[in-house]
This record gives C-alpha cells, structure tokens and sequence, in this order.
C-alpha cells in the first residue's frame, strides 16, 4: 500500500448525525476526497446547506427504498464508484437500509465506515421473525464481507466510537490488568444509559430520525453502543478458558402506550396549558391506537453468561429515552440530534470478583453544549466523565481507595484544537480519521479498531432483547437462549 495516497469516498446519508460529525471531520482531512452525498430528496434543503464546504462534491438526492437498491440507482452508482476510483464508502443512513447499502458496497469491492446498529428491520418489537432477522443480517453481510477478502482486503468498520474513547480503554486496561495478575473474569456488569430526550406525542407519532414509528426504538438508537461497550468489558479480561459459551436473555420494553399511560393529555395540559392543543391534535385513546407497535422508548434487560450451563455472571441493562431533560418548550428545534432538551447521562458497574470495581459516571446537567467555556469535565458539565476504582490490596498499586480520575487525567482533549468540542463528537472524528487513515495506507487492517467480525455478541443482545420482549408479551416463556459469539443463536 501506497503511504499517504489520495482516496475517493462517497458519503451515503446525510442526516443530523453525518452533518455534526462525519461532514466536519472530512474537511478536516487533506488526502480523502468526498465525491458524492447521497440523501433523500425530502432533505435536500438541509443536505444543500451542509455541503457548501465541499464545492466540487456531487449531490444525489433519491427518493426512499425499502430492503433492496432499486435496480437503476445501483447500476449508476456502480458506474460513478468505476468513474471516480472510489475506495470507500460512510454509510449513515436509517438502519432500515444498512444491509441494502452494505451489500451494495461489498459487491463493489468497496472499505466501508458504517453506523451502528448494523441493521435493524421492521417492526422488530413485535415480530419475531424481524427480531431473529437482525441476527441473520449480521450473518449475511458477514459472509459476503469474508468472501470478499479472497479477492481483495478491505475493511468493514462499524462506527461504534466508544471503543475509540479513551476513557473506555482505559477501563478496559484495568481489567486486563487484573485479569493477568488474578485468573479472575468479569463476573457482574450493569449499565446505565438516559438520551435525556423528552419527545411529545405528536413527534413520536411523525418524527422520522431515530423513529418510534418503524417499531424499534432504544436498542436500535444508541442502545447498540452500550451492548457493544459491555461486551468490550466482559472479553477484556482475557480470561479464554473462563469465557461464557452461552446467554440466556430476558428483557422488558416500554412503548410509546406505556408512556402515554405514565403522562397523559390532561398533564401536558396542566404543564404547558391550552397552548399544548396547538402541537397536539391526537387525544390518548387515538394516540394509544396508531402507537400500538411503536418501537421501545425504554428498555431493561437481564443477560445471565453461562459456561458449561453454569451461570457465571450478569449483565444487567437499562436504557431510557424519556429520562431527565432540559426541554420547557412545545415546538421541537431544527436540530434533533443536539439540543432540544437533550441531556444525557450514562454510567456502567464492573466487577472483577472480589478482586477490582470500576464505576464509570458522566452525567450532564443541561443541554447548552456548543458553547465555549472550555473543557467542562466537572459534575453536570457536558463532558463529564469520572471513574472510580476500587481494588483488593492483593492487587492494588496504592493503598488509596478509590483511585479517581477524570477527563483531565485520561483524554488528551484538552490539547485538541476546539476545546469546546463534546467529547463524543471528539472521538468520532477519531473513527473517521482511522478509516481515512487505512484509505490512504497509514494504517494495517490489523490495527482497525471495530471490524464487522467483533460484532456478533452484541448483535446477539440486541435481536435476543426484541425477541425476549416478544414472548414476554405473547405470555411465553421469555427466556432466550443464545450461544454467546461463534455460532448463531437459537431464539428459545
């Protein structure tokens, strides 16, 4: 490989989350070209603006596909991939056509950056044929992507950028560490996360990014991130002989119905006033009828680890849309993947046996995150970001206990060029910089961070979470049973 080379990619989706991270973080890198942007045409105006930056990239605006590219859009953006020597491709569109996208791309021989989750389908929060089907999905993309590579190597990233933070590798050192010197695995983990995002009725009814309204929700959202960040806990240990080699998974889900049911139309009433009926056409009864598959606003989920049938260890999982929220106003903002009220809070409990507890908090008190003051790692500011260990004297370096340390102590963000930066939004651009950085031939496939082949236990706790909740609420038996990674898991 070619150090330093230049290399075409084409950006496919262009949504809230490409036009914060992905759009920025290109036009930060010299030696990676974006040709082309692709979105739907409902977005034009929106994608027009963001692209100004990028004065010699073409801009496709398509009309909406389900399941499979439509045979002529495939054939041009083939001819255009030939045309433009394009090496690889950012795919952040809705999940609901990652696996189309990606199909695409690998038959094109192409490196591809994906967004989590790899897919999600339809209805996958009462269809159990759609839960299990996020499993095959991974299966399928997973073989083309492997016969791939006796044609040619590529990388098939998965934009999973808590394994890019510094603070979750630090974390996951501490465990290796006492993984070594002690013989001891993960034995408990419970993980917390809150998107802090108060959504009214009517924009669960309509909203079309990260929907209710495809029935799935939370897992499918940010939920993906958390199941793989316990996961990257669990195996850190590196205790092999100790691994789990299967899972049993129970789970229960809160829909839009049960929201309604927790803040009803006469509270909204009391809260905002006569002023509400002018956002708010739906009484709840109607409102009960047209959600009554939406996707999970809430999820809490029980994952036992099992070797040989003996359970070895929890996880256990709680992640919430409608969590504490700075929104007082009735009419969404233009942005709805920062701002509007959002305030996010996330915190994880690991322990190594009697050995070592590690707790990680960051909490944020408002949603102002673009303003200037700095670094902001204390309590309540927006990168806020804690951990406390606590280990047994056998295997402590100090006697002090707990050790502390904050952002100041593990991430070097502080040295970057925009100290305003939510960290987050730092380290993704980190993941883009990785990709570019194989593009260009700065880096081995060896070195990638989150390749497709590490992805198979949490897509395992993601269809497994869907299909446990299905036979919760057929009054089944709702256990789930899976092979923890390496073969593909049965649904009972």
């Amino acid at each position: 490989m070619a150090i330093n080379k230049k290399s075409n990619i084409i950006l496919i989706g262009c949504g809230p989350h490409a036009r914060r991270v992905y759009l920025p973080a290109l036009h930060r890198i010299s030696n990676i070209k974006l040709e082309l942007i692709i979105d739907l045409e409902s977005q034009g105006s929106e994608v027009h603006k963001a692209a100004k930056k990028f004065e010699q990239t073409e801009l496709w605006l398509i009309q909406p596909f389900k399941d499979i590219m439509p045979a002529e859009f495939s054939k041009r953006l083939s001819n255009f991939v030939r045309e433009k020597e394009i090496s690889g491709v950012i795919i952040a569109t809705e999940p609901l056509v990652h696996k189309a996208y990606a199909e695409w791309a690998l038959q094109n021989g192409l490196n591809i950056l994906m967004d989590k989750p790899i897919t999600t389908r339809v209805n996958a929060i009462s269809d159990l044929s759609n839960a299990e089907g996020i499993l095959d999905d991974y299966f399928i993309l997973l073989e083309k992507y492997k016969k791939l590579q006796f044609e040619k190597e590529t990388v098939f990233m998965i934009n999973s950028h808590r394994r890019f933070h510094k603070g979750f590798q630090f974390v996951i050192d501490k465990i290796r560490e006492v993984g070594e010197k002690t013989n001891c695995p993960i034995t408990f983990v419970q993980a917390y996360h809150s998107d802090g995002q108060w959504r009214l009725p009517n924009e669960i009814v309509t909203q079309g990014y990260h929907p209710y309204c495809s029935g799935y929700g939370k897992a499918s959202h940010s939920g993906y991130h958390i199941f793989d960040t316990i996961y990257q806990f669990y195996k850190a240990a590196n205790v092999h002989e100790k691994f789990a080699d299967t899972m049993e998974i129970v789970s229960s889900l809160i829909q839009p119905n049960g929201f309604f049911t927790q803040f009803n139309e006469n509270d909204y009433l009391n809260i905002f006033g006569e002023k509400y009926n002018l956002v708010n056409q739906l009484n709840d009864e109607q409102l009960k009828q047209i959600c009554s598959d939406f996707g999970e606003i809430d999820l809490s989920s029980i994952i036992t680890l099992k070797k040989n049938e003996e359970p070895i260890a929890n996880f256990n999982v709680n992640l919430i849309h409608n969590g504490f929220a700075g929104r007082t106003w009735l009419k969404p903002g233009d942005d709805l993947y920062k701002g509007n009220g959002r305030i996010k809070h996330e915190s994880y409990n690991i322990q190594q046996g009697p050995f070592q507890n590690i707790q990680i908090h960051a909490y944020q008190a408002c949603d102002k995150h673009d303003e200037i003051n700095g670094v902001e790692d204390y309590l309540g500011g927006k990168n806020h970001f804690e951990i406390y260990i606590f280990q047994n004297p056998l295997v402590a370096t100090t006697s002090k206990q707990p050790q502390v340390y904050n952002l100041r102590d593990i991430l070097d963000c502080q040295n970057s060029e925009d100290k305003s930066m939510i960290t987050m939004e730092w380290v993704k651009f980190k993941v883009v910089e990785e990709f570019a950085d194989y593009l260009t031939g700065s880096r081995t496939k060896d070195s990638i961070t989150s390749q497709i082949e590490d992805h198979l236990i949490p897509v395992q706790i993601m269809s497994g979470i869907y299909s446990s909740n299905i036979l919760r609420k057929r009054g089944e038996n709702n256990i789930v049973k899976s092979n923890f990674g390496l073969v593909k898991a049965c649904c009972k």
